[in-house]
């Protein structure tokens, strides 16, 4: 295999130069996307860079052409991608070429070991050729074997041992090396992890080099005599060399990669990071770094492609170690000096932006920052494209601004307006925050030692939690969030013997505010009744009158799923109360039954149920949910048997589902999925007095169903007919799936976390991109929903329900709406095509914020650090706050040299500097 990167590059223009050279129709990149694979030809060839273009610009696309042009220039390229995003990259490549190689794909080592083990074909098809081109698609979490009691987690150095050893030594049944070949020769098929390591180390073996060899012999050896391997396991925790070993023998395994693209790279930043796991009692490096950085390797022409919308998110020095990461060669020494120097004079000019010599160090600084980084990093922004600035003029906002197409509100949840005098909440809060005062000052070892279980309760796991929860309570009441365990009777603070006066009467005042909250818990509290639920749902429910969804994202999740009931359960009011037709069976909920009679009384007082709900009591709401529900389920039977029809189709079709739906209960489960999706449409777009679907809607509404929900779990598949294996990764697909029971309901509102299925995932995100369908509301656990998905499709509006402290997280949150083309890019070119007329259409960001609490702290705090943020990514050398000081006649200047790493300006600001 000859690979060069001249050739690569040679490559990348040509397709470059193709792309433009179609009608518009027909191309697959934008000018912007063009311009930053040129740079990408210049600079890849001589160092490792970084893609820091803006959410939503299309980075994957532009990596996936940086591949092609590898591969086609005979190298191999390996993708370091989050498991999530693995099927979006897929998409993207055959976007971009429809006949584009498939690539290989690593999640993790068991599941790899369990789907090669299926017969010799799948070995050949699925394991590394490193010396062949290709392109691997490997999962963030990829990495050894987690180190448990089953030996052949650790057995890999010993296989490779046993193949380093001469055909006598392996066929003497005396020896060690005779018995382990005797074991995984005569193992039955269940061992197919076993035998996978084994198969694996028989083609490492040839490669390894003899500095390898000797580490492999240092190991204890692998015992398959009386199985104790005590010593071995303990080789892979607490600084010994079996893991390190073992990851490079995997790196021998996978082979030498000329082009290494890491999405999202700013995840575990810097070097391989040791840190203590206390369940093991073992020390394990951040999971990403030690995979890109001691399972993956290259030649020494090899290059990194780094792709990151936010290469900085809490402070500027962490640019370096990104620059590090992507291995582009830049001294480290001079890159501290220019990064503290843009620190420290935005800083310095932010506090008094009329002082003329504070404006010049910032203009210098942000110019040096701008060239020392300039031939490692290229960035577009959202606010240079044609269309923001069109919009932009055509509203007449001021230039110079981040962002000047999103429209950025607190929601002040205020004690008085959203907490009546006589509502239980108001004592529950103001204790918190005075059990939050009170305990204020307490060394941790003090506090956590004042914490007890009363009676003979010993249970040390429930007071490990119980501390954790009691430390960070205020913080949680805050945002919504209660469990039972923080106001368990068994609880109490008691000031240990040995305390200082002054640690005890804070102590004892933290224990009397504890006291006095868990009171008011028994008086009647509901966590449905929250303040922070409560104005949630009026915004919400206000953009659902205005026909827009809403992305919610959140960081506790049980107010989150508190808060998901809460508008179901509202909806569902709406319609019995006009005699509507529900999906979900309310009245047999006793749980959920609770909290509709609660929003019951609310939903009258604010005025907004006219029809049989606007008088009576609990009978009478049940039984409008009951005969609402069974309006849905009349419909359901009407449209089953078309859908029983159509599966029985599929199951018949060896090219799509031939062989896959013998079980009763998959097809039974795939046809309620069908259903579900048709009448989703029909509810949203029907009226209730037209019970006709026509079989022209039927068949598109089938078809939309296949293309949104089944053909993203079979991309695998090519165009022969189904196999033996092919039918079983559809039926684990399927079951995936349909095993999600939510999946089958069209619900008002879903939620998106940690446990959702990665099935689920791709399917819930497909439906929030249709427009008029369910859900309306997506709610998301910021740690899941915040990177890579597209739902931008038939969203404008982000309801940030918890404070973060990273303001990249925010902005990660924003982006999933804000992307090229969006519902806003649709509804701003539309208002700018009508001669800008009327309201001008914003991406709309609500914050919700408890005023007077510790959650106001969190939001001003991450407010300041968006300064340093916005600095160095978009442009905005100062807060917003403080450009009404900035005398006029230095706006432009400020503007003008505020950092910027656009490929279209890359020549023209090197020759203007």
């Amino acid at each position: 295999m000859s690979f060069s990167w001249a050739g690569a590059a040679t490559a990348l223009r040509t397709f470059v130069k193709k792309d433009a050279a179609k009608p518009r129709a027909d191309q697959h990149l934008d000018e912007g996307q063009r311009a930053s694979l040129t740079w990408v030809a210049e600079r890849l060839p001589q160092s490792g860079v970084i893609l820091a273009d803006e959410v939503g610009t299309g980075k994957t696309r532009i990596a996936c052409a940086v591949v092609h042009a590898v591969l086609k220039a005979g190298g191999r390229a390996a993708v370091v991608v989050p498991h999530g995003l693995m099927h979006q990259w897929i998409a993207e490549s055959r976007k971009l070429c429809a006949i584009s190689p498939v690539p290989k794909e690593l999640t993790t080592f068991t599941e790899f070991l369990r789907g090669v083990s299926l017969n010799e074909a799948s070995w050949k098809e699925h394991c590394p050729r490193p010396d062949k081109s290709e392109w691997w698609l490997i999962s963030h979490g990829f990495r050894t074997p987690l180190v448990r009691s089953n030996p052949w987690r650790v057995a890999l150095p010993a296989f490779v041992e046993l193949h380093l050893a001469s055909q006598a030594e392996r066929n003497d049944g005396r020896t060690r090396i005779g018995k382990l070949q005797r074991e995984i020769k005569n193992a039955p098929e269940s061992w197919w992890d076993w035998k996978g390591m084994a198969r694996i180390a028989s083609e490492i073996a040839p490669r390894v080099p003899e500095r390898l060899s000797k580490r492999i012999e240092a190991l204890p050896k692998l015992n398959v005599s009386s199985w104790n391997n005590n010593a071995l396991l303990a080789q892979f925790g607490n600084g010994g060399d079996g893991r390190p070993l073992t990851e490079e023998l995997l790196g021998l395994w996978l082979g030498e990669f000329d082009l290494l693209v890491i999405d999202e790279a700013h995840k575990s930043r810097g070097e391989v990071e040791e840190v203590e796991d206390t369940d093991r009692r073992t020390k394990s490096g951040k999971v990403l770094a030690r995979l890109v950085d001691k399972i993956l390797k290259q030649p020494e022409h090899g290059r990194r492609l780094c792709l990151t919308a936010t290469p900085m998110e809490l402070d500027l020095s962490q640019w370096l170690d990104l620059l590090r990461r992507a291995h582009c060669g830049i001294d480290q020494e001079q890159g501290k000096q220019v990064v503290k120097r843009l620190h420290d004079a935005a800083s310095r000019a932010a506090i008094a932006p009329d002082e003329g010599s504070r404006l010049d160090e910032l203009c210098a600084a942000a110019k040096v920052f701008t060239k020392t980084l300039s031939p490692y990093v290229t960035r577009r922004r959202r606010d240079e494209d044609p269309l923001i600035t069109k919009f932009r003029e055509g509203a007449e906002l001021l230039a110079g601004r981040p962002h000047p197409h999103r429209r950025l509100q607190r929601l002040q949840i205020g004690w008085t307006e959203t907490v009546s005098q006589n509502s239980p909440w108001l004592d529950v809060l103001f204790a918190a925050e005075c059990m939050s005062q009170s305990a204020r000052g307490l060394k941790k070892d003090v506090f956590e030692s004042a914490i007890q279980l009363s009676g003979n309760s010993s249970d040390e796991k429930k007071q490990k939690r119980l501390k954790h929860l009691i430390r960070d309570m205020y913080v949680r009441l805050a945002s919504g969030h209660l469990s039972a365990d923080i106001f368990d009777t068994d609880v109490r603070i008691v000031p240990p013997e040995d305390c200082e006066v002054v640690a005890r009467g804070k102590l004892q005042r933290t224990e009397y505010w504890r006291a006095r909250i868990q009171k008011s818990m028994r008086s009647g509290l509901h966590e449905d009744e929250h303040p922070r639920i409560l104005a949630a749902v009026k915004e919400i429910e206000s953009w659902m009158l205005k026909r827009e969804k809403v992305l919610v994202f959140g960081v506790f999740l049980r107010p989150l799923r508190l808060l998901r009931d809460v508008l179901n359960v509202r909806q569902a009011l709406y319609a019995a109360d006009v005699g509507q037709p529900i999906v979900h069976a309310i009245h047999t909920d006793n749980a959920l039954s609770e909290i509709a009679l609660r929003q019951l009384y609310r939903l009258r007082a604010e005025g907004l149920l006219k029809g049989r709900l606007s008088a009576g009591g609990n009978k009478v709401m049940l039984d409008a949910l009951e005969e609402s529900h069974k309006a849905y389920e009349r419909l359901r039977d009407r449209v089953r048997l078309r859908a029983k029809k159509q599966v029985v189709a599929w199951s018949k079709d060896p090219l799509f589902l031939g062989g896959a739906l013998d079980a009763p209960a998959l097809k039974g489960a795939l046809e309620d999925h069908l259903i579900s999706f048709v009448l989703d449409d029909f509810l949203a777009k029907t009226s209730v007095s037209d019970k006709q679907l026509t079989d022209e809607r039927f068949k598109t509404l089938v078809a939309e169903f296949v293309k949104e929900r089944l053909l993203p779990l079979f991309s695998e598949l090519g165009n022969e007919e189904i196999q033996k294996k092919q039918i079983v990764l559809r039926q684990e697909s399927l079951r995936a799936l349909l095993d999600d029971d939510d999946s089958r309901q069209s619900l008002h509102a879903r939620l998106l976390q940690g446990d959702t299925r990665w099935q689920t995932r791709r399917y819930l995100q497909a439906a929030f991109n249709r427009s008029g369908g369910s859900p309306w509301v997506l709610i998301a656990q910021s740690q899941v929903g915040r990177e890579g998905l597209n739902l931008h499709e038939s969203c404008r509006v982000v309801l940030q329900f918890h404070a973060e402290w990273n303001p990249a997280v925010l902005e990660q949150q924003i982006g999933r709406v804000d992307r090229k083309g969006s519902r806003w890019e649709r509804l701003a070119r539309k208002w700018i095509e009508d001669g800008k007329q009327g309201e001008p259409p914003f991406v709309e960001v609500r914050q919700l914020v408890f005023e007077g609490t510790y959650d106001a702290f969190q939001w001003d705090r991450v407010m300041r650090r968006q300064h340093a943020f916005d600095a160095s990514l978009f442009g905005s050398l100062l807060p917003a706050n403080a450009w009404d000081r900035v005398p006029k006649t230095r706006l432009n200047e400020l503007n003008h040299c505020a950092p910027r790493f656009n490929p279209l300006r890359h020549k023209n600001f090197t020759e203007d500097r």
